[in-house]
């Protein structure tokens, strides 16, 4: 039988290719590791790489105990990280991990109810933390957008945010409002690129001006918002950030609305825990009262009193 030692071993050789800079991930010497794998090949009695010139390449058998050996490392780094969340801790925290559009447009104002309701937890805002370290503990609640992607998470999916066409009230002024897709392209249209390119709302956008006069492109949708309110174009973004916004206009409203599931997850062994189930139902109770903001469906008079502030910092960046 082998210990989780033994695999801690094979899995820094197999990541990295040689014994040397095994030896320096693990802050052991070479012959040490050499030694290590050495004797797991021989109590498995089944050779787990092949020595080469330019280092260690894992056999088929390294190949299919690789997979075994990550889910391990995963596990005992979740484990320490949940048990961190424990240690010299003044009060309970609970880290929600989010995009930096739904943290500063929506997700921080209501941070002041959840206080009131539960002065002893704390909560920590993760931006543009990794889907895969929700499993690893390093994020307790998970807000995203798309599919789930993860069975180790245990959630629902809590609503829908729409995005539309928006742009500002003296760029319309200026060039007149769309009345058709076919008007759009006679105007500037922001784009996207990088990471935020093939969000739904852009390949839509894209495949109904294939003539259109893109003007300006960014690689975050805060800075697509500082475009329109500069009025350089008009741009797909979510209801909930660009409804707020003083002077932005929808545009085609009713032919132009593309939803996106929004998803609140929760790591499956923390999901009874009671911080955590506090914060988790908190967030589950303010995300359906703020439907209408989400689906865009909020009457006008009440955007600029519900909901997150259209005025974002312009420093700030992040992807819906």
């Amino acid at each position: 039988m082998l210990s989780w030692d033994d695999y801690r071993f094979f899995l820094a050789v197999a990541r990295c290719g040689s014994l040397s800079a095994a030896a320096r991930a693990l802050s052991v010497t070479q012959p040490t590791v050499g030694r290590r794998i050495d004797q797991m090949e021989v109590e498995l009695k089944i050779k787990l790489f092949e020595r080469t010139d330019s280092g260690f390449c894992l056999t088929d058998a390294g190949k299919a105990t690789l997979h075994f050996a990550e889910a391990m490392d995963r596990e005992a780094e979740g484990a320490g990280n949940c048990l961190a969340r424990y240690l010299s801790q003044p009060k309970e925290i609970v880290r929600i991990a989010t995009t930096l559009n739904i943290a500063t447009c929506w997700l921080a104002e209501k941070l002041a109810a959840f206080k009131t309701t539960n002065p002893s937890i704390r909560l920590a805002i993760r931006v543009g933390i990794q889907r895969a370290d929700v499993s690893r503990y390093k994020a307790d609640i998970a807000l995203r957008m798309g599919e789930p992607g993860d069975d180790q998470l245990f959630g629902r999916r809590i609503g829908q945010v729409h995005c539309g066409l928006y742009a500002s009230q003296d760029y319309i002024e200026d060039r007149g409002m769309p009345g058709s897709f076919a008007e759009l392209s006679e105007h500037s249209v922001i784009d996207s690129e990088g990471e935020i390119e093939n969000l739904p709302q852009v390949a839509v956008l894209r495949g109904l001006l294939p003539e259109g006069d893109v003007h300006f492109g960014a690689d975050n949708t805060t800075v697509q918002m500082a475009a329109v309110r500069c009025g350089l174009g008009i741009a797909a973004l979510p209801c909930f950030m660009a409804d707020p916004a003083p002077n932005f206009l929808r545009i085609l409203p009713d032919v132009f609305d593309i939803p996106v599931d929004l998803w609140l997850l929760v790591n499956r062994d923390l999901k009874e825990t009671g911080s955590v189930r506090r914060a988790y139902d908190f967030l589950a109770r303010a995300i359906t009262a703020d439907a209408a903001l989400f689906s865009g469906t909020l009457p006008r008079r009440e955007r600029r009193r519900t909901g997150g502030s259209g005025d974002v910092p312009q420093f700030l960046s992040g992807s819906t």
